[in-house]
């Protein structure tokens, strides 16, 4: 197994990225206006937003007079600044660990170890788990545990994880096992200006949300308990006030883990709201439903919108500016997360 590396991988492949910046300021419309698609009157309208809507203010700095925005139904677009109201907003900091109120649980195929530990210790514990080489099981757990080849990763958009879902659903479905014929069908599938494969090395900027825990007791980690012995499950998403089902699930794994890679500097990022940039293997964990319907939360499946994860994470780095523009092709905007407090 080798060790995982957090060295930065540049260049990137820029395919359409979106950069969040002064993600606290929100705006009230003080009169009816159109959301449009680009700062000019003469761009085309997204919606029509009423008096009193509220807003999110993405960047401070108006360009041609209009604030980039997102509204309360996740639609992005620019509208004329002089008809909104801006006020700043503060999120309420988290303790450093916390607990979160329900915990993911894993499938286990009929004669798989549901809890008891099929290894002593994470050492023993072989690439493919508690389950056999050769089974789709196996072979699922052995992604999970595989690191990217290659130096140039893909960058990947949120938009990009919800269509890779759209096409995963026609293509193998979900919530059931996968064999290797399946899981051959998740090669070339369309991204931004692009292609990306499962397995691909890839990368994506969001905010971390939700409550970042250590999984229990997963077939891939011999079913073995305790935190440093499971993977660190990660919901990221493009906005600091959003919620993980908003988002998408990042996984450090267990397995020569750096000691800055640990729940506290995690949540002290969070309370920071400071963005992040994700980078390593594209994973679909076929094991489960999606679920990104806070009005319809099914009982032990993640809150996520994608089961396409970055899984195992083989770089994770924090922006180092305080209104969160950094470029994800300059390796000096970004440090280790260890690096920035």
């Amino acid at each position: 197994m080798r060790a995982i590396v957090r060295t930065v991988v540049f260049p990137l492949l820029l395919l359409g990225l979106s950069i969040y910046c002064s993600a606290q300021t929100q705006g009230t419309l003080t009169k009816n206006m159109n959301l449009r698609s680009g700062p000019s009157a003469d761009a085309p309208r997204i919606a029509t937003l009423k008096v009193q809507s509220k807003v999110r203010i993405l960047n401070a700095t108006p360009n041609n007079g209009f604030y980039h925005v997102r509204t309360g139904q996740n639609k992005e677009g620019w509208i004329w600044a002089q008809g909104v109201k801006v006020s700043q907003t503060s999120q309420p900091s988290r303790k450093l660990v916390r607990t979160p109120a329900t915990r993911e649980l894993e499938p286990h195929p009929v004669g798989m170890a549901a809890a008891a530990a099929c290894q002593a210790d994470l050492a023993s514990c072989p690439a493919s788990g508690c389950a056999a080489p050769d089974s789709p099981h196996g072979l699922a757990n052995q992604l999970k545990r595989t690191l990217p080849t290659g130096t140039n990763a893909v960058m990947l958009t949120f938009d990009d994880f919800n269509n890779l879902q759209q096409q995963a659903d026609s293509l193998v479905g979900e919530n059931k096992e996968l064999s290797p014929d399946d899981r051959a069908k998740l090669k070339g599938l369309t991204a931004g200006n692009g292609q990306v494969s499962e397995g691909d090395l890839v990368s994506l900027v969001g905010f971390l949300v939700g409550i970042p825990h250590p999984n229990t007791g997963e077939s891939v980690n011999c079913n073995l308990r305790g935190e440093s012995n499971n993977d660190f499950h990660i919901p990221l998403s493009n906005d600091p006030s959003n919620n993980d089902f908003q988002g998408i699930v990042v996984e450090m794994i267990p397995q020569s883990r750096p000691d800055a890679w640990n729940l506290s500097n995690l949540t002290q990022v969070e309370n920071n709201q400071q963005l992040v940039m994700v980078t390593g293997a594209l994973f679909y964990d076929n094991f489960h439903r999606v679920n990104g319907d806070p009005n319809n939360p099914e009982r032990g499946q993640p809150h996520r919108f994608s089961l396409f994860e970055i899984h195992p994470i083989t770089q994770f780095v924090v922006c180092t500016k305080s209104d969160n523009s950094c470029d994800p092709s300059q390796s000096s905007d970004w440090a280790p997360i260890d690096g920035v407090h």
